[in-house]
Formats: structure tokens, C-alpha cells, sequence
């Protein structure tokens, strides 16, 4: 058998001593170069060796200064004094330990700091741990950059108080987790937008950091936890309540706290509150739910008239079932085409003419018959229907008012939610193209306080629905916050003026004032002024006088279904009894207000 050949670098040759060399030289490069602390300690924690990283993460100029000072790693080294129990722990029952996340001491300085560690057991060639050996890198920044995140996701940036996230979570926590009694309280600031809109977002500010602040005070015996939810809505968690306490006396505490004036850049203003509360577990057992009924209690108090509270009871469960079971059959009426427009007549006032329609949504339920908007239309806010309920009636609106004379015009209020939102301006180029309605005869009306709820949005639909002829009209002027200078900043054709100051015409001389300076106001810039509610000759007399050309109302017609004013129309225009009104075009609004 023919011999082997001897390797190039056997034991021993001066080829494998190189190498061995060229090794050793490596591994002492990395040691020394390395940007994480490397170290070898005996089993007993006493420091073999450690690299530049680590004696300089520790506060010393070179390794045998470091020897010399750190005689032990473990207690002297871990924030935790439990921490180097549980470092031992994972070394007996894994033999490494992987990406350990600590708080240690610096050792010279007694500095603190955060490590991620990773360590492991050196062995002879039976299996028998020799030293353990290991990295350090300084996670400092990271853990602190950590713990900021973690803040601003559990704290409200603004007011201090809890986030939503955080609120939730100490909320679940709580049902959860104790079996003692814990109430829930919902807030919602009465006129934070009042004061947001007029004063701007700097007044705002200072009101939802003044309520907070007060929340904290009027519960804070009570070891409270007060969130901001979003807005200026608040919670108030309250565990750990004792079983005679009145959460009601609670409630009323914090609504007198917020009763009390703001100073906002030197003007006291009342903001006031509207407070829900919700018992566990009285009222229930499940976090979601308790804040589903804190939240209806808070409703029945808004319903009501603001600034008070109102504690859950059972029949509050009953009536928001209620809405549920309405809110789901108004969008099958949306989508079966169940709603439906009446009309009241607008007239100049001088010849009796009607010059066009005001158009009020009805709605045909199956149980309940014909339902006035007042019956569905703050459930449907509530709900976020009101797009789809503005686009049905542009819809719908347009189509019935092809059908109308060329000289007869029609106008569809506006809400706040559907001036804000993205499509309107599409819904309305929509309607107009697939009816083929002349542009300049829709009006849309809209109020002040639709325009002060986003003003940025309202002022480019307005200037882009103009820009296609169509026209807007200021309604309910004088009952809002009556800037006069929206007159100036917006090309309105007409003002319309509320029933609350023509019903008070004959005897209230205040009523008279502020109609006559209305008409004066609106005579004087060339915009038409329109008179809600008109019930007695007297009053049509009266607006007569003062100078006033259109109204409408109870004495002239209610409002009807649509082939009804066809009917009314065509008798009037039959007879000819009225000469055609002098304005070119007249105008005539339309909404679906009721």
C-alpha cells in the first residue's frame, strides 16, 4: 500500500505556528477594536480580562486599571439587586444568555446606564464551565428613546393627562383584574368649539389644559386616573370605590369645577361640562361596555340641555337600542329612496308671486309614518349620516326642480358635517349635469356656524360651487354669531331671517330693531332678505313696511309633497293673478332643514 503523503503544515511545522500566530493577532484585534465591551470572568464573577470598550464604559483609562478596581461583577454591577439571580438563572438552566436588557452602575462614576448583554460559558475538553465570557453594548439611547415613545403613546401631549391608549388599557385592567367596585366618568366640554372657533386654537388650548387640570383635582382623593380621549372629550377611571359612596355627588363635583370661569388671555369665560358616569359592577362587567354606558348617560345629559350629569340606569340601555334599530332602518331608506321632500312656497312679499321652494326632508317609516327631520336628524349626526342624507337631497332636488318653471328657483341646506366634507362640490356637479338644472337656479343655504366649523373648507366650496353658477344663501342670520363680516368675504344673493325674531314683531320692539337693521344692512350691499315663518297678516304687513321682499311661512302654504306644488303652481300661473316679480331671477332657497 503505497504511503500517504505528509500534510504541508503537520503539528508542529512552522507553517501551522504561523497560522496559530496570524489567529491569535486576529482575535486580539477584534478584542482591542471592538465597539461593544468584551470581558472573561471566573465563575465567581471576578474579571479575567476586558477589553477597551468595557473598562472605558466603565470609567477606566486602561484594563489593568479596571482589574485592579472591579473585583466582582453582580451586585455591584445591576441597578436590580435581583438581577444577577436571574443572570444565573438563564446561564444553570440555558448555558448563554441572548440580548439581556439591563440597567447597571458605570462602575467609577456610579453613573447609571441600560446594557444589552449576551454571554456564554467557556468549556474544557469535558464539558465543565471554566470562565464565562461575554458582550456589552450600551443601549442607553435606545432605552431612553423607548421610554419617550412609550410616554408620548401613554400620555396626551397637550393637558398631561392619560392618552387614549393608555386610558383603555388601565381601564380593561381594572374590569378585569379587580373585583372591586370602579366607576367610569365621560366629559365633554360644553363650549370648547364655541371658544376654539372665535378665540382660535392657542384659547382652545388653555381650555382643555384648565379642565384637565381640574379634573385631576376634584377626583384626585379618589386615586383617579383622567384621560383625554380626543377632542375635548375626558375620562375619569375611579377603582377601588368604597360601596356607600354616591357616584353621583362625584359627578356633581366635577361639573361645579368646571362650572367655574377660564381665563382665556384675560376675558373669564364659562366653559361648563356635560358629565356621564357608569358603575361596575352594578352596571356591568366588561370595560367596553362600561364606557358604551357612561357614554349613553352623557347623551341624556347633552339631550337635555348640557352643563349637569347623569348616572346609567336601565332604561337608557333600551332607548339606545332604540336608535341602534332607527339608525339601521334610516340607511335602509336611504338606499330603498324612503325619505322623501316637501315644499314650502317663498314669495315676493309685494305681489304674493311664489318665486321658488324651500324643500324639507320627510322620511315614510313603515311603523312610525311620516317622520319631520327633528326625528331622525340628530340620530343621524350621531351616526355620520348626514353626507349620504345631503347628497340624496341635492339628489333629489335638482331632479324635482327640472320639472319647475325656469323662473322658479331651489336651494338645499347645507349641514356643517356635509360643507366639511371631501365630496360635496362633486355631488353637487353631479346632480346639476344629471338633471340638467340650470346652475343659477340652486341656492344652498348654509348658517354661520356651518362656516365657523371649518372656515378653510367653506370658503373654497363656496368659491368652487360659485365659480359654477350656483349661489349660497346665509340662513337663520342674527340667531348664530351674526359676523358681518362674512357678508363681506362671501358673495351671498340672499339672507334669510329666523321665525324667533318675526314671531315677536308686534309686540317686541327689540325684534322689530334688529329685522329693520337686517333689511337696512342687506338693502345697502344688494343682497335679497328672506323672512321665515310668517303666520299673520300683520307680520306680512309689518316686513311689508319695513321693506322687505320675500317671505314664507304657515299663512301663505305648510309645507307639501312635490306633486302638490306642481298642482298649486299651475293654478297660480293659470290664473295670472299676480304680475311677474321685477328681479330678472328670482331667486327662491331650498333646504332640508324642516
Amino acid at each position: 500500500m503505497p504511503h500517504a503523503r505528509a500534510s504541508a503544515a503537520g503539528p508542529g511545522t512552522p507553517e501551522r505556528e504561523s497560522s496559530h500566530s496570524q489567529a491569535v493577532e486576529e482575535y486580539l484585534s477584534l478584542f482591542e477594536n471592538a465597539v461593544c465591551g468584551i470581558y472573561r470572568d471566573r465563575l465567581d464573577g471576578t474579571p479575567v480580562r476586558a477589553n477597551p470598550a468595557l473598562y472605558t464604559f466603565n470609567g477606566y483609562n486602561s484594563e489593568e486599571e479596571h482589574l485592579a478596581a472591579v473585583t466582582r461583577h453582580g451586585g455591584s454591577w445591576y441597578v436590580d439587586p435581583d438581577r444577577p439571580r436571574y443572570f444565573q438563572h438563564l446561564m444553570d438552566t440555558q448555558g448563554f444568555v441572548r440580548d439581556l436588557v439591563s440597567e447597571v452602575y458605570r462602575h467609577r462614576t456610579r453613573e447609571r446606564a441600560w446594557i444589552t448583554e449576551n454571554a456564554w460559558y467557556v468549556r474544557d475538553k469535558d464539558g465543565r464551565p471554566l470562565f464565562i465570557e461575554g458582550t456589552i453594548q450600551d443601549a442607553t439611547e435606545r432605552v431612553v428613546a423607548m421610554a419617550e415613545i412609550e410616554r408620548h403613546a401613554n400620555t396626551d401631549a397637550l393637558t398631561g393627562a392619560a392618552s387614549r391608549l393608555m386610558f383603555m388599557k388601565t381601564l380593561d385592567d381594572v374590569v378585569t383584574h379587580t373585583s372591586t367596585r370602579t366607576a367610569l366618568l365621560t366629559i365633554d366640554l360644553d363650549r370648547f368649539k364655541e371658544v376654539n372657533d372665535l378665540m382660535g386654537h392657542s384659547a382652545g388650548d388653555i381650555v382643555l389644559r384648565t379642565a384637565a387640570e381640574r379634573l385631576k383635582t376634584a377626583t384626585r382623593k379618589y386615586n383617579a386616573t383622567v384621560a383625554r380621549l380626543g377632542g375635548d372629550e375626558f375620562a375619569v377611571l375611579l377603582p377601588e370605590l368604597p360601596p356607600d359612596l354616591d357616584i353621583a355627588r362625584i359627578a356633581a363635583c366635577v361639573v361645579e369645577a368646571m362650572r367655574q370661569p377660564i381665563d382665556i388671555e384675560g376675558h373669564p369665560m364659562v366653559i361648563g361640562a356635560s358629565v356621564g358616569a357608569a358603575l361596575c359592577p352594578e352596571h356591568t362587567l366588561d370595560a367596553k361596555e362600561l364606557l358604551t354606558l357612561a357614554d349613553l348617560a352623557l347623551y341624556e345629559v347633552k339631550k337635555s340641555g348640557k352643563n349637569d350629569f347623569c348616572v346609567f340606569n336601565a332604561f337608557m340601555r333600551a332607548g339606545h337600542q332604540r336608535r341602534k334599530d332607527l339608525e339601521a332602518e334610516l340607511n335602509a331608506a336611504i338606499a330603498s329612496d324612503a325619505l322623501e321632500l316637501f315644499y314650502q312656497p317663498i314669495l315676493a312679499l309685494k305681489s304674493r308671486r311664489i318665486v321658488g321652494y324651500e324643500a324639507l326632508m320627510r322620511w315614510n317609516h313603515p311603523r312610525r309614518g311620516l317622520l319631520p327631520p327633528s326625528e331622525f336628524i340628530p340620530m343621524a349626526e350621531d351616526a355620520g349620516l348626514m353626507v349620504a342624507l345631503g347628497e340624496w337631497a341635492i339628489g333629489r332636488a335638482c331632479r324635482q326642480a327640472a320639472a319647475l318653471p325656469d323662473d322658479v328657483r331651489v336651494s338645499v341646506n347645507i349641514s356643517p358635517t356635509q360643507l366639511r366634507s371631501a365630496g360635496i362640490v362633486q355631488s353637487v356637479k353631479k346632480a346639476l349635469a344629471e338633471t340638467s338644472l340650470a346652475p343659477h337656479r340652486l341656492v344652498l343655504e348654509i348658517t354661520e356656524t356651518a362656516i365657523l366649523s371649518s372656515e378653510a373648507i367653506a370658503s373654497r366650496v363656496i368659491t368652487e360651487l360659485q365659480g359654477l353658477g350656483v349661489t349660497f344663501a346665509l340662513d337663520d342670520f342674527g340667531t348664530g354669531y351674526s359676523s358681518l363680516s362674512y357678508l363681506q368675504r362671501y358673495a351671498f344673493a340672499e339672507i334669510k331671517i329666523d321665525s324667533s325674531f318675526v314671531s315677536g314683531i308686534g309686540t317686541k320692539p327689540v325684534n322689530l330693531a334688529i329685522i329693520r337693521g337686517i333689511i337696512g344692512i342687506a338693502r345697502d350691499i344688494g343682497i335679497d332678505v328672506v323672512a321665515e315663518g310668517i303666520e299673520t297678516e300683520a307680520q306680512a304687513a309689518t316686513l311689508l313696511a319695513e321693506g322687505c321682499g320675500y317671505v314664507q311661512g304657515y299663512l301663505f302654504s305648510k309645507p307639501k309633497p312635490f306633486a302638490d306644488i306642481i298642482a298649486d303652481l299651475a293654478v297660480e300661473r293659470l290664473a295670472g293673478a299676480h304680475p311677474v316679480d321685477e328681479r330678472a331671477a328670482p331667486r327662491a332657497p331650498l333646504s332640508a332643514k324642516g
